[in-house]
C-alpha cells in the first residue's frame, strides 16, 4: 500500500521545469517524437526514404514556426513593456 501512495504522490507534486533557453531545447525531441507518430499513422504505405523525408519536412516546419513565434512574442513583450 505504501508504494501505491508514493506513486500517487508523484503525480500530485509538480515537477520544476526551468524556462531557461537551454531548457527550451527539450522541445525538439518532443516535436520529433510527435512528428514520427503522426506520420506513421497518416501515411498509407511506409517506405523508409519517403517516411524520413516527410518527417524531416514536418519537423523543420514546426521547429521554424515555433522559433519564429518565440522571437515574435519576445519582441511584442519588449515593445509593450518598454
Amino acid at each position: 500500500m505504501n508504494s501505491i501512495s508514493a506513486i500517487l504522490a508523484g503525480f500530485m507534486a509538480p515537477i520544476d521545469i526551468p524556462t531557461s533557453p537551454a531548457a527550451m531545447l527539450w522541445m525538439f525531441p518532443l516535436i520529433l517524437s510527435i512528428v514520427i507518430v503522426y506520420k506513421a499513422t497518416k501515411l498509407r504505405v511506409i517506405k523508409p526514404k519517403k517516411f524520413i523525408k516527410e518527417v524531416a519536412i514536418l519537423f523543420l516546419t514546426i521547429s521554424v514556426f515555433l522559433i519564429l513565434s518565440g522571437i515574435g512574442l519576445n519582441i511584442l513583450v519588449a515593445v509593450i513593456t518598454s
